[in-house]
Order: C-alpha cells, then sequence, then structure tokens
C-alpha cells in the first residue's frame, strides 16, 4: 500500500489571497517533529492539513472502511473469519494519527510557542488557539466515541515542556463535558473579538478550512457543541435538553450550520494543484469490491425510491441489486464477476478527486434538532427532519456536479446528474416508511435511519457512533463464522499504548474489551 504523498505546490486557489502555485507547502505550515521554531498560524494550518479531516487513501483504506464503515454496513462483503476484527497495526495508525503524528503534536507544538510569547504576542495569536481547540475537540471526540477513556490532559507533554513523561487516560464523560463547556466559551470569545488587520489578514491566510470567516468558526463550534450534546442526550438528559433548548431558541448567540452553503468542508482543488481527494484504490481495494450491500440498497433505498440511490450507486447488469448478505460467499463472487452488483457511483464517490473533508452538514443539524424537537419541543421535529431529508439530496447531487475526476477515470462513467424534480422528492418525503408518521419511538427511527443515510461512507465514525446510541437502523448484519461475533462496542486500545503506557493503562485495562460500552451507549 501507499501513503499519499504531498506535492509541494498546493493550496493555490485555497486561500482567501492569492498564492501562485510556485509557492511551497512548507510556507504555509511547519510540521512540528521537524522544527522548535514554528511558527503559531503554521502549526495551525497543519492542524488543518491531516490526513483525518481531507479525505486520503490511508484513511479510508486502513480505518474507515475497516472499521466503522463495515460496522455501519455501507457496502457489501463477503462473510469470513474474524471480519469485525480490523487490524490492530491500522488501528494503532489512526491512535498515532491524532497523537505524536497529529492534531494533538501539533496542538501542543502551538501551546509550548504561545507561552513564550510577550502578552501582546499572545493576545494577537489568541485567535489560533482558541480556533485550534474546535479541531483539537472534534478530533478527541471522535477518538473518544472510538476507544472511550483517552490520553488527553497530559498528552503531548514532550512538546509542551519539554519533558518526556507518560500520559494518564483521562474519563470520556468528563472530557466530552469540558469539551461542551469550552466550546461554549470559544464561541463567546469569537463573538467579541476584535482583530487587528495584520493577525485578521495572517488568519485569511492560514486558515485553508473557513477562510478566516470568523461566523463560520463560530457555527462549527456551535454545531459541534450541538452533536457532542444530542451524543450524550441518554447519558445526561437534563443537561442536553437545558443546553441544546438554549442554543435553538438563540441563534444569534449560538449561529448554527443552517443550511449548505454554510457547511463546514475542507474544500480540495485537483484543478490547480495535487491538492485532492484520493480514496478511489481505497474504495477498489476493498475486499470483496466496491459492491453495494443489499440492505442499505435494496432495503432502505430501493424500497423507498431514494432520489440518492443514483448518486450513491452506479447500477449494476441486474439493476440496483446489492451484496446478498446471505448468500455463501462464492455465490457473492459469482454476482460480482457477472457484473450483476451495483457499485459505488463513479462520478460521486469512486472516481472524485473533488470529494471534500466533511466535517459538519445542515444535514446533521437537521436531524439533530429533529430529534431534540421531537423529545422536548421547542420547534418542529416534523420540518426539522424534512429539511434534513432535502439538504442531504441537495448535499450529495452538488458532490456529483461538481465531480473532478482524476487520471484514471474510465471512459463508461456517467455524466453529472440533475437534481430529481420537486415532485419526485415530494414522493418519497410521503413515502409511508418515510413520511413523519407514527409512534415517538417510530419517528426517532426514522431520523437515526435518515441521519445514517446521510453520512454514509464520508463521515462513516460518526454513523457508527449513533448506530450504538440510538439502535438504528437495526442492521442485517452477518455473524462471524468462526467466532460468532457481530461487531464491537469499541476499539481495542493499541498494543504499544498497553506496552509504552502500562501503569496508566493499567487503570483502564478492565474496560479494554470489544463488548465495553462508551459511555454515551447507555441502551
Amino acid at each position: 500500500m501507499k501513503k499519499i504523498l504531498i506535492n509541494t505546490c498546493v493550496f493555490g486557489m485555497l486561500l482567501l489571497i492569492a498564492v501562485g502555485c510556485s509557492d511551497k507547502l512548507e510556507d504555509y505550515y511547519i510540521d512540528p517533529n521537524e522544527t522548535t521554531n514554528a511558527d503559531i498560524s503554521k502549526l495551525f494550518t497543519n492542524m488543518l492539513y491531516n490526513d483525518y479531516i481531507r479525505p486520503t487513501y490511508w484513511d479510508y483504506r486502513t480505518f474507515k472502511m475497516e472499521a466503522s464503515a463495515k460496522f455501519s454496513l455501507y457496502y457489501g462483503f463477503g462473510v469470513a473469519n474474524r471480519m469485525y476484527q480490523p487490524s490492530a497495526g491500522y488501528m494503532e495508525d489512526r491512535w498515532e494519527g491524532f497523537y505524536s503524528n497529529g492534531i494533538m503534536n501539533s496542538y501542543r507544538s502551538m501551546e509550548q510557542k504561545y507561552m513564550s510569547l510577550s502578552d501582546e504576542e499572545q493576545i494577537n495569536n489568541e485567535v489560533f488557539m482558541q480556533l485550534g481547540k474546535i479541531i483539537l475537540y472534534d478530533q478527541a471526540s471522535e477518538l473518544i466515541d472510538y476507544w472511550g477513556d483517552i490520553p488527553f490532559s497530559e498528552a503531548g507533554s514532550l512538546n509542551l515542556t519539554n519533558s518526556l513523561g507518560m500520559a494518564k487516560f483521562d474519563d470520556a464523560a468528563e472530557l466530552y463535558s469540558t469539551f461542551i463547556s469550552n466550546l461554549d466559551e470559544i464561541n463567546s470569545y469569537l463573538s467579541t473579538l476584535e482583530m487587528s488587520s495584520s493577525t485578521s489578514g495572517q488568519l485569511n491566510a492560514q486558515d485553508i478550512l473557513n477562510g478566516g470567516d470568523i461566523i463560520s468558526w463560530r457555527r462549527y463550534a456551535n454545531s459541534l457543541r450541538a452533536r457532542l450534546l444530542m451524543r450524550i442526550s441518554d447519558y445526561d438528559a437534563a443537561k442536553a435538553q437545558t443546553e441544546l433548548t438554549k442554543m435553538f431558541a438563540d441563534e444569534a448567540t449560538y449561529p448554527i450550520v443552517s443550511s449548505n452553503e454554510e457547511n463546514i468542508l475542507l474544500e480540495v482543488n485537483p484543478e490547480s494543484s495535487n491538492f485532492y481527494s484520493d480514496i478511489t484504490n481505497a474504495l477498489q481495494e476493498l475486499s470483496f469490491g466496491p459492491y453495494a450491500g443489499d440492505y442499505m440498497l435494496e432495503d432502505v433505498m430501493v424500497a423507498t425510491n431514494d432520489p440518492r440511490t443514483d448518486v450513491f450507486w452506479d447500477a449494476g447488469s441486474g439493476g440496483f441489486v446489492g451484496v446478498p448478505t446471505e448468500a455463501t460467499t462464492n455465490e457473492q463472487q459469482n454476482l460480482a464477476n457477472d457484473g450483476v452488483l451495483a457499485s459505488f457511483d463513479t462520478l460521486t464517490f469512486l472516481y472524485n478527486w473533488n470529494i471534500p473533508g466533511v466535517i459538519f452538514t445542515s444535514a446533521e443539524m437537521n436531524f439533530i434538532k429533529a430529534e431534540a424537537f421531537e423529545k422536548w419541543g421547542g420547534g418542529s421535529a416534523e420540518e426539522a427532519y424534512t429539511a434534513g431529508i432535502e439538504e442531504s439530496i441537495d448535499f450529495y447531487y452538488s458532490l456529483n456536479q461538481n465531480a473532478s475526476v482524476g487520471t484514471s477515470f474510465p471512459s463508461f462513467a456517467r455524466e453529472p446528474m440533475e437534481k430529481p424534480e420537486e415532485s419526485v422528492v415530494t414522493s418519497y418525503l410521503t413515502n409511508a416508511a418515510i413520511a413523519y408518521t407514527g409512534s415517538t419511538e417510530e419517528k426517532m427511527e426514522k431520523i437515526a435511519t435518515q441521519k445514517w443515510l446521510h453520512y454514509f461512507i464520508l463521515q462513516s465514525g460518526q454513523a457508527w457512533s449513533e448506530i450504538r446510541r440510538t439502535g438504528y437502523p437495526e442492521l442485517n448484519l452477518p455473524v462471524d463464522p468462526t467466532t460468532g461475533e457481530l461487531p464491537p462496542s469499541r476499539l481495542l486500545y493499541p498494543a504499544t499504548e498497553r506496552s509504552n503506557n502500562g501503569a496508566n493503562y493499567a487503570a483502564v485495562a478492565s474496560k479494554d474489551t470489544r463488548g465495553t460500552k462508551i459511555f454515551w451507549d447507555v441502551d
């Protein structure tokens, strides 16, 4: 396998200020592993230019597709021994991708540099520290959702203090609480922020996510906070209800992502640089092939005439047919060999170099609102649910229409697709299986299922978390023929953490099982 090689001629069209393609990547970020004289703003860019934010071959091939996407039944796969036990080495790569090789390392380097600055310089760089926290909390909460308790408060001590120390494992629930509280404070700070022209210009140049737009960062912080609050809504319903109700009742104070135009996306630009999505091979190298599973495609999408079917999948010779879960491996392989099966859409996903890093979308926010309103009132759950579906449809058709194809794009691939007529969407929304009707539990199932459909492979980690939290959709996952296992409740800690951080690991060793639930998974 390969890891994506970073060409030094990147970012030109991504920055709000004009930058020629001859400028080098290292002019915009600094690898904290290679220098002790790092500029805070460039370390901030380094946090964003991360293999687990932008869509990369390595992330999809070794982690997303083998763990969270498989556990969420987002594609068809053959029944095999230990099929729900992903490579321990690859899982460790993801762990280290946050710590020594990634976002934690960069943020601790920012803190180290910040402490060495004068009071005036600290004021000028405070905005980078606060925005960096949003990214740090986002990625750390995802790590919690995979593993549970994680090293955080003491992690990265070498970068911060120049002294080597082993980090304790912080309680996952307490970390969530800290993130939720601090994100509120960050929103307050940003709402009153006044920057000098030089600081503003520097932020515009270095912010490859939101182009220096503070309101977009406030939407990011508040939307992430809403996600975390809903994630704990069964664990601490009172807190979730109080805080979400307050936020949704006052969006002037708590701006959130409210339309696709406000989505938080790390845009790539393959037309003018080599900063592009690189997941083609990752999807093609799936053990069975880039094929749909029968449950998602046939039982959920085709059965309800889902308008997203055409932009999610390319039909095979058998039409929209997925890998039969109950078939033998030989039967499944014969269907693949005969070209019967539907596969990931060639333009939307398989050969699309223009897929952004998806961080937060308005569809997700509407589904959070729908669940909150259904549980606690404060707004129309049906309107939020309907808006979520409509925004999701628009989002995926936009990905298809704005696709930029790679050099290996096949001549038989389809042209961009027009969004379906309004009548088609209306028909879908009024389908008995989709319409916002039924008991409260049936409505909750519909919200969760639509959120699962929307996340798809681009946010499979969020999907797996929601499946564990809500229990929906009820996936017909095949059982491991050897162990009788289904997907785990969490990932196991890396072997290197057990061996290198043994004293601290001992405190969480009893939780290090496949069956131990993350704290918010209370059912």
